[in-house]
This record gives structure tokens, C-alpha cells and sequence, in this order.
């Protein structure tokens, strides 16, 4: 009988993950598999929650160990997009006027930005990146790189144009720290691909605004529903500030793997 896949307590995914930051390849050990197992059954974050089993620990592992390998692979466009632009900056300071990068899409087809992130993706289904912005901390589609300047710090800054935006909301922002591969939203059928202690892109919205930031998943509550609709909750805290919410799966997107 196969062993059913258990929602870990954020308390347990973090020990994972420092595990296996610190073990690797070691921690899908029976021996470390196991000692995992009992300790997070007779833990205190697991009264009444069903017991652990070394199986799902290891279960646990073994698709982390996946992923990051998955993720080596995937990003190589994104790490060669980078080395472009330190190749041509020759590790020397350039003004906003030089190293001209071509668009990433037809500027003619951008979104507004009220729509949502679903639709924006549908329409726009070609954009590869998104940046973040320095104004509201929230993350947009880039619909092109306009210039790139290096720093003396060696850091390089790409001066960015938002899908949706005109010239007068273009920024600069960090290459390193600001520029990512876009997130995806998920169809209803896709889930159970979020887990707790996941990093996502989750919608957030006010009487002042209503934007898409990072936040962490701290719990799941998982419902049945049809490949059409999902009814499961997500319990989220929004890295800006700390605040969490209970939002659906239209209001998240998940990172690449």
C-alpha cells in the first residue's frame, strides 16, 4: 500500500531544508530519514496531526534532491543572460546610455495592470522575467531591458521597462537581486504542487493598492474539488511585512523549479 503523502508543519519543512542544506545527497539515509521521522512524530507541532512515517520523510527528500537538480538544468538561460551582460560590461562602470538589450516581447501586446495575473500570462505568455520594484515592492512582468550600467560595487543594474507601463514608471533595479524568472500561475488541477514553506508570488490587495509580492505558504487546508475550480486554502505570510492571509489558488503563483 502506498504511503500517503502528509502535510508537513512549517516547523518540519525548515528542519528538512536545513538538513538537507547542510547533508545533501546524506539525508535520504534511512538512518537520517529515520531519526527525523521520530522526532517530528513525538513533537509537539504534531499534536493532532497524524504521525510521521521515515517513508514520507524520505519521500520528502528525495523530491527536494529532484528539484535542485531540475533547477541546475532549467536555469542555464537565465545564468547565460546574466554572463552576457557582465561579458560586454568588462567589469567597468557604464553610463544609462550604453548596452542597449532587445525587448523580450512586442511592447504592442502589453497587459494593464489591473488584470489579473492569470490573464496577463495568457496574453503575454511569451514573457520570460520579472522584476521587482523599488516603489511598492511588488513584482511585474518586464516587457524589455532597455540599458545596463555596472557599478564600482561590480553589481550590475538593468534598467527595465514594466509590461503594461509606459517610459515614465521604467526603473533600475539589481540584476542579481531583482531580476527573476516570472512565476507561474497554476490550473486548479496543479495544486497540490505548492507545499508548506514554499516561496510563492501571492496577490494582495487594499484601499491603496493591489499588487503581487512574495510571501511564504505556512499552512494548506486541501479540499476536494474538480480539475475546473479548486477549493483549497492557503494560509500565507507576505515576506513585506509579515501580515498573513487566507488566500485561493487564482491569487498565487509558484516559483519555476
Amino acid at each position: 500500500m502506498e504511503t500517503e503523502a502528509p502535510e508537513f508543519t512549517l516547523a518540519e519543512v525548515l528542519e528538512m531544508e536545513s538538513v538537507y542544506k547542510e547533508k545533501g545527497e546524506e539525508s535520504l539515509s534511512e538512518k537520517c530519514c529515520q531519526e527525523l521521522a521520530t522526532k517530528f512524530s513525538s513533537s509537539a507541532h504534531r499534536i493532532g496531526k497524524a504521525s510521521i512515517q521515515c517513508k514520507q520523510v524520505e519521500s520528502w527528500f528525495d523530491e527536494k534532491h529532484n528539484r535542485m537538480a531540475a533547477k541546475d538544468t532549467q536555469h542555464t538561460s537565465f545564468k547565460a543572460f546574466v554572463s552576457s551582460l557582465r561579458n560586454k560590461a568588462s567589469g567597468s562602470f557604464l553610463p544609462a546610455t550604453s548596452g542597449q538589450v532587445v525587448p523580450l516581447t512586442d511592447t504592442s501586446s502589453r497587459r494593464t495592470p489591473n488584470k489579473s495575473k492569470a490573464e496577463r500570462v495568457a496574453e503575454l505568455s511569451d514573457l520570460r522575467y520579472e522584476a521587482l520594484s523599488a516603489k511598492d515592492g511588488a513584482w511585474f512582468d518586464v516587457a524589455s531591458f532597455l540599458n545596463y550600467r555596472v557599478l564600482y560595487s561590480g553589481e550590475i543594474e538593468v534598467r527595465v521597462r514594466f509590461s503594461g507601463f509606459n517610459h515614465d514608471e521604467d526603473e533600475w533595479v539589481n540584476m542579481r537581486k531583482s531580476v527573476r524568472e516570472r512565476s507561474i500561475p497554476l490550473e486548479p488541477s496543479e495544486c497540490d504542487k505548492i507545499k508548506v514553506g514554499d516561496l510563492v508570488l501571492c496577490y494582495r490587495a487594499n484601499a491603496d493598492h493591489a499588487l503581487y509580492s512574495d510571501a511564504h505558504i505556512l499552512e494548506i487546508e486541501r479540499n476536494i474539488h474538480d480539475a475546473e475550480a479548486c477549493n483549497c486554502i492557503f494560509l500565507v505570510r507576505f515576506d513585506y511585512d509579515n501580515t498573513e492571509a487566507k488566500v485561493d489558488l487564482t491569487q498565487v503563483c509558484c516559483r519555476p523549479t
